[in-house]
């Protein structure tokens, strides 16, 4: 047969497939559906997360702009900032935040949630101003501290700032070096940057900030007790401080209504009681008393209670998602492209490549959606009992910052692609959304350095347990069955008796993924470290790659256990059958992306591989049905998807932007193709 009359014959085929599909056979597919999947959604504080829509929606200060300078950027974010700062939602929280109470915590990440779909920048600054100043206190000074500054804070009266990183050092806290020397005549602290990789760098509100939380490594009688947070004024009346000094340092490659600056402190003086001291003081004498004796485990319990801004971080991350993937589903929903002869060209949510694209993304930010609660219920009850330390939630929460903010950007990289030129341009949000997110993989914790905080606590549990064959927490997924499985490498037909497209087929399967690569990694460990006599640390480094697979994937295995009981707990039927089909896509999905692991450990074979593609396929068509009423069940608030492909109509936005759906018939014949 004739070659290129094979592949038009191939091209009709294919066109007969692809013909557009009748979206009216959806289940959410009336406005009661919708709601009730945002409430679902939303959880327990959609009646706020309701209030604040219909405020930002109504509130013109948080409409888009586009094409403004820097200046003008950070004066827009300052002034939302502070105009969301004085509403009285976020006075009462404050007032939460400072007495603790249940809920405060899952409260204040469900501003975040909303507050990030209006402007990251806003979220951040605000973050920066308050809850990460102001957490600082709450988590780490005493109940004076939290009396002295809260009010203060709520009423605006000054606003905050956060110095941690260094120049010299970012994710390695324990070896900053800016220090506080105390000086028991005067009854102060001396704050000090000894030399430039000291200074204070990336410092959000640094051109604004009136007082700021300071991390310096705290000196006694010549003795460091490691590092120790501080309170220190910077600015008075608007001026710089004797001894601050702020650079700013200027455009960024996103995020530019956050200022960022530089900030080193000469011989800077504060009062004794400026030492936020609820893990360790010192006396007016000079005399350093702490609750816990070692220097390690005190650090590692101020890191731990500062934990709530990584899960600040994955709600803002899944919030980003969320916006790109409603401008880019609408957007395909509205354009079209090609098509069979004689017909109308199609819709490019219709075809099969752009489903695959985008539809697993979507999975994803459910998943992300029902975990990062799940983690911020945990973390929260832990703060609550004064347990913040708690390792296995500290690991979940350190390996879903990372997950999902990785998961964001490749996201809204594909939103991006996935709109053409029209993705490129600012005015349809997309490629800001995704220049303004890009920091989080760094930021709070660089990604590669928290997954390997996730592999030490997971190896730490499995070395005391194994042996014994007991499994709790962390590794409470092992069961005898998975554990000869692990041991001998051998699979029994019981074990992989599932079908591939049942959840205790794709659970058990990322249990034993988990289980074996944390079994090998740490056979691994033992033979260079007790066998070979290899320095631990250089043992560990050459593992890295071993040990973060196995972090992400006990990061998976997470987010699919809460997916499948986030659909079992769905009181709406319909909206169950969809989330169903959103899951079971989200868990094929990473199935198939590591399936050339599974085949090499032959838990799959070729022929499965196929099936899960196959269904893969057929579940991400059928969830593209459902799309564009599961990205309106994100309530995206109407100011925040001011994006002409998304069919927002702004005033100053061009004709260009925006999308007619009224295209002719498509003149393109198989045989005409130049193949």
């Amino acid at each position: 047969m004739d070659s290129k009359a094979a592949a038009q014959r191939r091209v009709r085929t294919a066109m007969d497939h692809l013909k557009p599909k009748d979206r009216s056979s959806a289940l959410l597919n009336d406005e009661d559906h919708v709601a009730r999947l945002r409430r679902y959604l939303d959880g327990d504080h959609f009646e706020m997360k309701d209030r604040m829509r219909k405020y930002l929606a109504d509130n013109r200060l948080f409409d888009q702009r586009d094409n403004l300078s820097l200046a003008e950027e950070r004066s827009l974010a300052h002034e939302r900032a502070k105009t969301l700062l004085a509403h009285p939602e976020i006075a009462r929280q404050l007032d939460t935040m400072a007495e603790m109470l249940p809920g405060t915590m899952m409260r204040g990440w469900a501003f975040g949630d909303i507050f990030a779909m209006t402007d990251i920048s806003v979220n951040i600054k605000m973050g920066v101003m308050t809850w990460l100043f102001g957490g600082a206190i709450a988590r780490l000074g005493s109940d004076l501290h939290i009396e002295r500054w809260f009010s203060s804070l709520k009423n605006l009266e000054f606003t905050g700032m956060f110095c941690m990183t260094e120049k010299g050092h970012g994710s390695n806290v324990r070896c900053i070096e800016t220090t506080a020397h105390f000086d028991a005549a005067a009854q102060e602290f001396i704050i000090h940057t000894p030399h430039d990789g000291a200074r204070k760098l990336y410092i959000g509100n640094a051109m604004h900030g009136d007082f700021a939380v300071v991390f310096a490594q705290l000196i006694i009688d010549g003795e460091s007790k490691g590092p120790h947070a501080f309170v220190v004024r910077t600015r008075q009346d608007g001026q710089l401080c004797e001894g601050v000094v702020a650079e700013d340092m200027g455009p960024k490659a996103g995020l530019n209504g956050v200022d960022n600056g530089s900030i080193t402190f000469h011989q800077v003086r504060v009062p004794r009681d400026r030492l936020l001291n609820r893990f360790a003081d010192v006396s007016p004498a000079g005399r350093y008393t702490s609750s816990i004796d070692s220097n390690t485990k005190r650090f590692n319990a101020m890191l731990a209670a500062l934990t709530d801004t990584r899960v600040a971080l994955s709600f803002t991350s899944t919030a980003a998602m969320k916006v790109g993937l409603a401008i880019a589903i609408t957007y395909a929903t509205r354009r079209r492209q090609f098509g069979p002869s004689g017909a109308p060209e199609m819709h490019i949510m219709d075809y099969q490549t752009h489903q695959l694209r985008l539809m697993p993304f979507l999975a994803t930010s459910l998943a992300l959606t029902f975990t990062t609660k799940y983690a911020g219920h945990l973390l929260e009850e832990c703060t609550l009992s004064e347990n913040e330390g708690d390792r296995e939630v500290q690991a979940l929460c350190a390996g879903l910052k990372a997950y999902s903010t990785w998961q964001n950007l490749h996201c809204l990289q594909t939103c991006r692609e996935c709109c053409g030129g029209q993705g490129y341009m600012l005015v349809n949000k997309v490629a800001r959304l995704r220049a303004d997110s890009d920091i989080f993989v760094t930021f709070e914790g660089d990604n590669t350095v928290l997954l390997q905080q996730v592999a030490k606590d997971l190896l730490a549990q499995y070395s005391r347990q194994f042996e014994q064959g007991i499994f709790t927490g962390l590794l409470s997924f092992f069961n005898n069955e998975l554990i000869t499985a692990i041991r001998t490498s051998s699979l029994n037909l019981a074990f992989l008796s599932a079908p591939v497209t049942s959840s205790r087929y794709y659970a058990r399967a990322l249990a034993f993924r988990e289980g074996k690569l944390l079994h090998t990694v740490a056979l691994r460990l033992v033979n260079k470290v007790k066998r070979k006599r290899q320095n631990p640390f250089l043992a560990w480094n050459e593992c890295l790659d071993h040990l973060l697979a196995v972090a992400l994937t006990h990061v998976q295995r997470i987010c699919v256990e809460r997916f499948v009981a986030a659909v079992e707990a769905c009181p709406d039927r319909g909206n169950a059958r969809t989330l169903k089909v959103a899951c079971d896509l989200y868990a094929m999905n990473l199935l198939y992306e590591e399936r050339g692991w599974y085949l090499s450990q032959n838990y799959m074979n070729q022929q499965t591989a196929k099936e899960l593609r196959k269904h893969m396929i057929g579940l991400a068509a059928k969830l593209a049905e459902h799309a564009p009423d599961v990205v309106d069940a994100f309530g995206i608030p109407e100011s925040c998807l001011q994006a002409p492909i998304a069919g927002a109509r702004k005033h100053d936005s061009p004709e260009w932007a925006y999308v007619s759906e009224g295209r002719g018939a498509a003149d393109l014949n198989p045989e005409d193709l130049p193949l």
